[in-house]
C-alpha cells in the first residue's frame, strides 16, 4: 500500500480510533495534527470559540504514529516552511486532510499540487446550512479547492449526492459512513440496566419516567429552545423529563425559558463516559438543529440502544435514521410534528425499545471504524 500521510486540525474523538484502526492495516501510516486542541476563536468560527474548551477524557493519540505540529501563531510563513519541511521529511505517497476551512488547508492543497502527491480530501460537506451571501462566496473557493484533489472519501448518501451534484467523477468518490468507537460505548444488557439505573437516580428521575434527551452546544443553530416547546407542551404528562447536556452562549437564555417548565433538567457539560450513561438513562434523544453536517451524537446514541428524533436537515437524516425504522425524522422548526412522534413514543412503550435495537443494529454493522479505515485504503490504492 502506498505510505500515506493524514493531516487533521487536532486530535478528536470520532477520529482517532479511525486512525487507529487504519495503522493496523498499514503500520506505515502517520498523522500530523496541526494542533493540541481547535482555536475556533476566529470571526470564520461563529460558534466553537464561544464555549470553553472541553475535555472528552478519552486517549486521543493512542494507537497510531503521529505528531502535532503546533502552527497555532506561527503566522503564515512559518506555519508554510513547517507543513513544506513535514511533506520532504515523510515522503508520503499519498496525503489525506480533514477539511478546507482552514489556512494549514489550503497550504496543503497547495503543496501537494506543487509536490505532485495525490490529495485524498474527507469533508462534511453537503448543500443546504449556509444563507446565501456565505454559500456565494465558498461555491467557487470549494470548486477551486475540489480541483486539487485526487479522491474524495463522502460520510453519508447527502454527501455523495453533493459531490455528484458538482460533477465530479464517480470513479473520484469514494463511500464511507461516518462512525464512532463502538467498543466505547457497548454495554451488556445487564450493564446497561445497572447503568439506566443508576443514571436515573443520580439526577433523581424515576424507573418508569419517560426521558427525552438533547445533547449538544447550545447554539442556536441546534435550536435547543425546541425541546423546552416539547416539555412545555408535555406538561399534563407527570411522568415525562426533559434532560439537557450540554453548554453553550444560550445557557443562561435558556435557563430562564424554562422557568414554569416543570421536570428539565440541566446538566452542563459531560465527558464521554457522563454522556454516555445519559444515552443509556434515556428513552429518546432529540435533534432539532436547523442544520448537522452530520449527527454523529445520534451515531453514539444508537450504540447504546437509543432511537432518536431528528430534523430532515441533518444530514444523518435518510442514511443511518430511516424514519419508522431506526428513529424519526421531521421538519426542522415543526414543533408540532415533532411532538406527535413523542407522544407516540410516550403512549406505546415497547417503540422505543425496538427502534434503538434497530438503530443499534445497523450503527455497528455498517457505520463502524473498520469500514472507514477500508475506505482510506481504497482510496490509496485506486
Amino acid at each position: 500500500m502506498p505510505r500515506l500521510l493524514i493531516f487533521d486540525t487536532h486530535p478528536i474523538q470520532y477520529r482517532s480510533p479511525v486512525f487507529g484502526a487504519l495503522a493496523q492495516r498499514e503500520p506505515s501510516l502517520k498523522v500530523l495534527f496541526f494542533n493540541s486542541a481547535f482555536n475556533g476563536n476566529q470571526w470564520w468560527f461563529q460558534e466553537v470559540g464561544k464555549i470553553p474548551r472541553q475535555t472528552w477524557e478519552l486517549p486521543l493519540q493512542e494507537g497510531f504514529d503521529n505528531d502535532i505540529l503546533q502552527t497555532e501563531g506561527l503566522g503564515f510563513v512559518r506555519t508554510y516552511r513547517k507543513l513544506k519541511e513535514a511533506l520532504l521529511r515523510e515522503k508520503p505517497d499519498r496525503v489525506a486532510v480533514y477539511g478546507y476551512y482552514l489556512p494549514e488547508h489550503w497550504m496543503l492543497r497547495w503543496l501537494c499540487a506543487r509536490l505532485r502527491i495525490p490529495l485524498i480530501f474527507v469533508g462534511e460537506t453537503f448543500q443546504g446550512g449556509d444563507w446565501s451571501f456565505r454559500r456565494m462566496v465558498k461555491t467557487p473557493l470549494r470548486r477551486f479547492f475540489f480541483r486539487g484533489v485526487s479522491r474524495f472519501i463522502t460520510i453519508g448518501e447527502k454527501t455523495q449526492a453533493y459531490y455528484r451534484g458538482l460533477g465530479i467523477a464517480e470513479n473520484r468518490l469514494i463511500p464511507a459512513k461516518y462512525c464512532i468507537d463502538h467498543a466505547f460505548f457497548n454495554q451488556s444488557e445487564e450493564t446497561a440496566r445497572k447503568t439506566r439505573e443508576q443514571w436515573r437516580l443520580k439526577w433523581g428521575i424515576p424507573d418508569d419516567a419517560f426521558v427525552l434527551l438533547f445533547v449538544g452546544r447550545l447554539f442556536e443553530r441546534k435550536r435547543p429552545q425546541d425541546a423546552l416547546c416539547l416539555q412545555h407542551a408535555l406538561v399534563r404528562e407527570k411522568n415525562a423529563y426533559l434532560v439537557m447536556v450540554g453548554n453553550g452562549p444560550q445557557e443562561d437564555f435558556l435557563k430562564e425559558q424554562s422557568y414554569g417548565i416543570p421536570r428539565v433538567i440541566w446538566t452542563g457539560f459531560q465527558n464521554q463516559a457522563a454522556t454516555r450513561d445519559a444515552y443509556y438513562g434515556a428513552d429518546l434523544l432529540f435533534v432539532p438543529s436547523e442544520f448537522e453536517t452530520w449527527g454523529l451524537v445520534v451515531n453514539e446514541a444508537a450504540a447504546c440502544g437509543l432511537p432518536a428524533l431528528i430534523t430532515d436537515t441533518c444530514g444523518v437524516a435518510g442514511d443511518l435514521v430511516q424514519h419508522r425504522e431506526t428513529g424519526f425524522v421531521y421538519p426542522c422548526g415543526h414543533v408540532g410534528r415533532a411532538l406527535e412522534y413523542v407522544r407516540k413514543v410516550i403512549a406505546e412503550p415497547g417503540l422505543a425499545k425496538g427502534l434503538g435495537a434497530a438503530a443499534r443494529d445497523k450503527v455497528r454493522a455498517q457505520y463502524n471504524v473498520g469500514q472507514f479505515a477500508d475506505a482510506f485504503v481504497k482510496a490509496v490504492t485506486v
